[in-house]
């Protein structure tokens, strides 16, 4: 009960969460934030996650932890493909294995960029990472962070 207790007072004593440039406890960049490629062709959407000293986020795959996911708004200029996320470690937390990430590591996705775009002109491509950053005493509030590219057309 001592532990709940210190638990909920450490998440309301959290620091304000911070959208640019990455949450509170990550930093999460777009890699590139700028890319070209021809109408028609495809480019890769990534971004890179730094979780802070001593914080890990969870990994597809965890059954009572959510997970890190990338979404890419839809539009009509461009087409986002499945995410692909790299090998995760395991951690074992109350005697169960979860997978997780507390190493700096990169999502990625494809995406199609319209035949109908023109040349020379520039999409913006909008999305958000949702997060979930915990120490091994303590989990924070899930997170959302915006990211976005700049996808000039050739």
């Amino acid at each position: 009960m001592r532990f709940l207790v210190l638990a909920l007072t450490l998440v309301q004593a959290a620091p304000a969460l911070q959208f640019k440039g990455g949450s509170s406890h990550a930093t999460i960049e777009p890699a590139p934030a700028a890319i070209s490629g021809a109408a028609g062709s495809k480019v890769s959407l990534a971004i890179d996650v730094t979780p802070k000293a001593g914080v890990h986020v969870y990994a597809p795959g965890t059954k009572d932890f959510i997970p890190i996911e990338l979404k890419v708004t839809a539009q009509p200029d461009i087409k986002a493909g499945k995410v692909v996320y790299p090998k995760s470690e395991m951690m074992t937390f109350a005697d169960q294995k979860v997978p997780v990430f507390e190493k700096p590591f990169k999502l990625t996705t494809d995406a199609t960029i319209a035949k109908t775009a023109k040349a020379g002109s520039t999409i913006t491509v909008n999305g958000e990472v949702h997060l979930q950053a915990c120490t091994e005493q303590i989990c924070y509030p899930p997170e959302t962070i915006p990211v976005s590219w700049t996808v000039s057309v050739k």
